[in-house]
């Protein structure tokens, strides 16, 4: 592939330059073949813990959280690390600039990916140069393949928004699997109007496969592929964990299909797998599909460390995350010191899907006429006890009025404000941006009601600014323990390695581009 054939030669330049590059980093004799690296995005330590304390099933028993098998795979890792998020221009990153610093070893500004803070030089990704030792190379999310964190390891873009040109960087890749969401816009041409998308997939040689029972009767005899699904309700992602539909694999499910695909390669691999959607529970502050999420996405790593015991001197997993989403805290004033995690059981839908499905078709049959006239009926009541296991009756005053002012505010067909504003109950013009964050105000209502009474608290829909933990497992472990930034750990995933000196600019996309 051209881009495959141009990465090669500036690697083999970079290391004509840097001679030494092997001496002067401390090297493994014998690097780790098989390497996993899992990013929770919009995990920090607080949705860890309150997902380790709702797998449980006893959050009022912390022995119940010190007994092995109700711990999560993560937590249990022998080497434990923290890492900074910041990126090049302000305190709190997106996950563009954090995918860069972990995949490319470099601060940027928010948005780009594999770019510097200027927009005038390309980085490769540590995938990229474990490429060019033979590795093959997996990529694995429950989000849109051309989201910011798998565009980390193989695109170089000033915008994260251009996904028709980041998906066609990932058809010249030459990366072996590619699997979980779509990549969206197959029908299109790029940025550049070079080539439709699914016509780039095809000419690369890529093999396409949308039907779970393909997905997961993979023998390795396909070459390389695309292997997704997505919801009917959520964009181009992998369904929330919470709504798992039979017919859709589970992120623990595609891991697999990628470790069984990958595993003979001669040279190992290395495979990225990232649970997206804990970022998007997290924006909507939706703490019961979120922490579901979260159980997912450490089913996924239970497969690598399945994986390793069979091969404990040749792998390392590592696990972090890119930032933390929500601002989710253990704790809310209203109930002091209290825990009840078990009322987050009572929902059985995720918020997006409620939005889509339960409260779409009660908006199709039911108009709106007024603040006084319009009030939530016996209905919705029934709804909301029945997907979020709120009891109307048992409901104080103040989470009553709280409701009902937010149904006036959906059900009026005012668009939530996209910027802080204040609101005019009377006229509803408007909705309050820092009291429902953008999204759905009934549905956001609801679940901050529910986590509330399960002692959780959110404060903010947006992305915080802070460390995210990071756990490791295998050959190389002990290197990720301690405090330190996100962009060391391309560097020691490249010293585990024996990759060339990381940040490795790409000297074939040096210069403005056009992305």
């Amino acid at each position: 592939m051209r881009k495959y054939t141009a990465l090669l030669a500036s690697t083999l330049a970079l290391m004509t330059v840097l001679p030494n590059a092997k001496a002067q980093q401390p090297r493994r004799r014998n690097p780790p073949r098989y390497v996993f690296f899992f990013l929770g995005d919009g995990m920090s330590s607080a949705q860890v813990l309150a997902a380790e304390a709702y797998k449980s099933g006893n959050e009022d028993d912390s022995s119940a959280m010190r007994t092995p098998e109700k711990r999560l795979n993560m937590t249990q890792m022998p080497a434990t690390g923290l890492a900074t998020t910041f990126c090049d221009t302000r305190l709190i990153t997106d996950s563009a600039a954090a995918a860069t610093a972990f995949a490319c070893g470099i601060k940027t500004t928010p948005g780009a990916i594999g770019r510097n803070t200027e927009l005038n030089a390309s980085f490769h990704s540590i995938a990229e140069l474990a490429q060019t030792q033979g590795r093959a190379i997996g990529i694995v999310s429950s989000v849109s393949l051309s989201h910011a964190t798998p565009a980390g390891y193989y695109a170089n873009v000033n915008s994260r928004n251009n996904y028709c040109e980041i998906g066609y960087q990932a058809s010249q890749s030459g990366f072996e699997f590619f699997g979980g969401g779509l990549f969206p816009q197959m029908d299109s041409d790029n940025n550049s109007g070079k080539i439709k998308l699914q016509q780039a997939f095809a000419d690369a040689g890529y093999t396409i496969l949308r039907k779970k029972d393909e997905i997961l009767g993979l023998n390795g005899e396909q070459g390389k592929v695309v292997c997704s699904v997505a919801t009917s309700y959520d964009g181009d992602a992998m369904p929330f964990s919470i709504d798992h539909p039979e017919e859709d694999f589970s992120l623990a499910e595609i891991t697999q299909v990628a470790i069984n695909y990958l595993q003979n390669d001669p040279e190992g691999f290395f495979i990225l797998v990232e649970g997206g959607k804990i970022d998007w529970a997290c924006h909507g502050n939706d703490a019961a599909t979120a922490l579901q999420e979260v159980i997912a996405f450490d089913n996924a790593i239970g497969t690598a460390l399945n994986f390793m015991t069979a091969h404990p001197n040749e792998t390392l997993i590592v696990v972090t995350g890119d930032h933390e989403t929500g601002g989710l805290s253990i704790g809310f004033r209203g109930n002091k010191y209290q825990t009840d995690l078990a009322r987050l059981r009572g929902q059985t839908k995720s918020g997006v899907r409620f939005i889509a499905t339960d409260l779409a078709a009660y908006k199709k049959s039911h108009k709106w006429i007024g603040i006084t006239e319009s009030n939530i009926d016996d209905e919705m009541k029934s709804l909301i006890k029945s997907c979020f296991g709120l009891e109307w009756n048992d409901l104080t005053a103040f989470q009553k009025e709280q409701l009902e002012r937010a149904y006036d505010y959906t059900m009026s067909g005012k668009e939530p404000d996209s910027r802080p504003s204040g609101y005019d109950l009377e006229a509803v013009t408007s909705v309050d941006y820092l009291t429902y964050g953008g999204t759905d105000p009934l549905t956001v209502t609801i679940t901050h009601i529910l986590a509330n009474e399960a002692g959780l608290d959110w404060t903010t829909s947006s992305h915080t600014a802070l460390p995210v933990p990071v756990f490791a497992a295998g050959a190389g472990a002990r290197s990720f323990s301690g405090f330190y930034d996100n962009t060391d750990i391309a560097k020691k995933l490249g010293r585990m390695m024996q990759l060339p000196e990381i940040p490795a600019e790409d000297e074939s996309r040096k210069g403005p581009s056009a992305y």
